[in-house]
């Protein structure tokens, strides 16, 4: 590979006017993994998965066309959240390269995109009431443990965790292991589980939601069903892709109240 070809980047970051021949000739050494990566110590992610996408396309026999599949996933998905553009190399990957060993965290990202509850360490949550705010009632929520709070009080505090198996995203507290969602999620759905309160069922009531709370607006929301069988009202969850639950209502047959929604939380991913 000829010294120019290698260096196009710089040299097309230096001059940024290049005329039509000069870019048509940058463009002419075609896409190279080392650029890929040279784009993406630079910072510049964007630039860095669509040539890593570009590398893997045009050189499938490279023996390093699946790590740059699975590279530009992980940033198209992880880092830039764009999960259109991820899904489709992250299944060629899957699917051309079988010998190829997909982490599995990596390989959720196929179906987990966008993530609706990144609970991840150090991240937190703080929920109100949604008549006063937080004033009368607030909820700190963290990877690892709830407390509540009436007005300044601490009236409890009690440990949970989250995880994932296969496609499930399971809460863990008070012994229970609950699927409080499960991907891919699409309006319809519907899946059981077993909580504190007993045996769940749950269904995605809406897709593609815009929703407002006192943390902001939130939009391409679900709104998840929970409601013990028999009962005759049940629990909305709402989440917003990529932060996590961002307002729950209590709701029966032609009603819907909200009842807390979220005042403050961690954007780091």
């Amino acid at each position: 590979m000829p010294e120019h070809c290698r260096s196009k980047y710089t040299l097309s970051a230096a001059l940024p006017g290049c005329g039509l021949i000069a870019c048509l000739f940058f463009a002419a050494c075609g896409p190279r993994y080392d650029d890929a990566a040279e784009l993406d110590r630079q910072g510049r992610t964007l630039a860095a998965a669509a040539e890593y996408g570009r590398f893997a396309l045009k050189e499938p026999a490279d023996p390093r066309a699946p790590d740059a599949l699975l590279k530009a996933g992980r940033l198209y998905a992880a880092k830039l959240g764009l999960c259109a553009q991820s899904r489709p190399l992250l299944e060629r990957l899957v699917r051309n390269y079988p010998e190829f060993k997909v982490p599995e965290a990596d390989f959720r990202l196929i179906f987990v995109c966008p993530d609706y509850f990144p609970a991840g360490a150090g991240r937190n949550w703080v929920y109100g009431d949604s008549q006063t705010l937080g004033r009368n009632a607030r909820r700190e929520l963290t990877a690892t443990g709830a407390a509540l709070y009436a007005g300044e009080k601490l009236v409890s505090r009690r440990p949970l965790s989250y995880h994932f198996s296969g496609r499930a995203f399971y809460e863990r507290q008070g012994g229970f292991d609950t699927i409080i969602l499960s991907y891919p999620l699409e309006k319809g759905k519907t899946w059981t589980s077993r909580g504190p309160e007993g045996p769940l069922e749950f269904s995605v009531e809406g897709t593609g939601l815009r929703v407002r709370v006192k943390a902001g607006e939130f939009a391409d929301c679900v709104k998840v069903r929970r409601r013990v069988p028999g009962r005759p009202s049940w629990i909305l969850d709402y989440y917003a892709p990529w932060t996590g639950k961002v307002a729950a209502a209590a709701a029966g047959d032609g009603y819907e109240h909200r009842v807390m929604e979220l005042l403050t939380y961690d954007e780091k991913k």
